[in-house]
């Protein structure tokens, strides 16, 4: 991962705000009930991450393993058709010929949105919001994933592996331990702010 950016007007200090500090008493509540989120971070790694996102290897090495409190919603698609976490949250999942343009973002396209008032932070999330982890230890200024909240639960694409309903914080610990919530978009606007800042999008892929 690239070397931390700078703060963009608070955006990412969010472990100052009351809501931010509410969300990491949950967690620390919640860690003698969750998954053991480095092992998800060894099962996402192993065989050099091949039998994360690789369809056949996936089912033939990773499923089976899989933590059985985890839903998967559908296996790692082929490698034209995968796509990230930021992807799928922004609704671009079944969108083929947008995939194969940007074959994913990355967390700075997210963040250039959050900077340019493009996306609304919220403090009173509903069902179909966006839920944004960070690792503020670490990448402060980074986001490491998204997903959209789903009652209870969140829906997310992990990496360019499986589609999953979880818990809250039952993610990998590579996730980090904090989170804010944005308000969702439907994708109509969506396509839009593509369509605005996708000349300063670099493609990123699985590999």
């Amino acid at each position: 991962m690239s070397e931390p950016r700078k703060n963009y007007d608070g955006y990412y200090a969010a472990k100052t705000t009351g809501f931010a500090i509410l969300s990491r008493s949950l967690f620390f509540c919640y860690t003698t009930l969750m998954l053991d989120r480095a092992k998800l971070d060894e099962i996402i790694l192993k065989n050099d991450v091949k039998d994360w996102w690789i369809p056949e290897l996936f089912v033939q090495n990773t499923k089976p393993i899989f933590p059985t409190e985890l839903e998967i919603l559908a296996d790692p698609p082929g490698e034209s058709k995968n796509h990230n976490c930021f992807a799928y949250a922004l609704g671009f999942a079944d969108k083929l010929e947008l995939l194969v343009q940007t074959n994913g973002f990355d967390d700075l396209y997210f963040i250039k949105l959050l900077e340019n008032d493009e996306l609304e932070k919220t403090d009173s999330p509903e069902d179909g919001d966006y839920v944004i982890y960070q690792d503020l230890k670490d990448y402060p200024d980074r986001l490491t994933h998204i997903g959209v909240l789903n009652g209870d639960k969140v829906i997310s694409k992990w990496a360019w592996g499986p589609l999953v309903r979880h818990s809250l914080w039952d993610v990998p610990a590579s996730y980090g331990e904090d989170v804010f919530y944005v308000k969702a978009i439907p994708f109509e606007r969506s396509l839009e702010l593509y369509n605005k800042y996708k000349d300063q999008i670099e493609p990123i892929n699985p590999q």
